[in-house]
């Protein structure tokens, strides 16, 4: 019998036009979630969906899953806004942040049920064959960017990351995009966190299409990311001083 103390879980999904995938995703969750703890939470971050996500979302959570919790962006903000919505709201004592395309499999958090301090899992896909060569060249360049600016060496910074909640909150958070991932990950690698390295299958989506980075996107990424390389000399510093 084990003797590590119980953890709590919170489960966060990030939902953008997923009406053909969100109610799996969510019952795939629940399924996972039953298995990880005893105590749990599902909470599902609609980021401004304009089909019918919500309506099934509520049409789950008056059935079989009324303690889902449904936060509802009204527009459009991105993954960094629906992450940090994710961050912010748990109330559990590990969080996780999950796709709401189905291409996670939940049942690979299940060989991590207990989440040490100082740690964080790490997953990592294999392949990215459904992505184009333009989305892949985007990953590669983040990873370089990471490495060169952040002294990071995480093979996949953008997929799935567990984190003890209470660890996540006194980073002082800036970042508002998706490189919101990429401050936590650095700031805590410079407080000395341990990352526990996970391969990922990366599976097939069963209904619609991967939406790939617009310029827009990628230049706003761009300016967050020279933006964090500062807020990361700042934060070492401070780290130095009270050290």
């Amino acid at each position: 019998m084990s003797n590590k103390p119980h953890q709590s879980w919170s489960l966060g999904i990030m939902c953008y036009n997923e009406s053909g995938n969100i109610e799996q995703v969510v019952r795939n969750t629940y399924k996972t979630a039953a298995q990880l703890s005893g105590d749990f939470e599902v909470l599902v971050v609609d980021d401004g969906s304009a089909d019918d996500s919500v309506e099934i979302l509520k049409r789950l959570q008056s059935g079989d899953f009324p303690q889902l919790r449904i936060l509802e962006h009204g527009i459009n903000r991105g993954i960094g806004a629906a992450l940090r919505s994710i961050y912010f709201n748990a109330t559990k004592d590990v969080v996780v942040a999950l796709p709401g395309d189905g291409q996670f499999d939940t049942d690979e958090l299940l060989a991590y049920p207990y989440v040490a301090m100082r740690t964080v899992i790490s997953y990592y896909r294999v392949e990215n064959t459904s992505y184009s060569v333009f989305r892949n060249g985007l990953s590669w360049a983040n990873k370089t960017l990471n490495r060169l600016l952040l002294g990071m060496e995480l093979r996949d910074v953008n997929w799935i990351l567990v984190f003890r909640t209470a660890e996540l909150k006194d980073l002082d958070l800036r970042m508002q995009s998706s490189i919101v991932t990429s401050e936590i990950c650095s700031k805590l690698r410079a407080k000395g966190w341990r990352f526990l390295e996970v391969q990922s299958r990366y599976l097939p989506r069963t209904a619609g299409k991967s939406r790939g980075a617009s310029l827009k996107t990628i230049y706003r990424a761009a300016r967050e990311l020279l933006k964090l390389f500062l807020v990361y000399r700042l934060f070492r510093f401070r780290l130095r001083k009270t050290a």
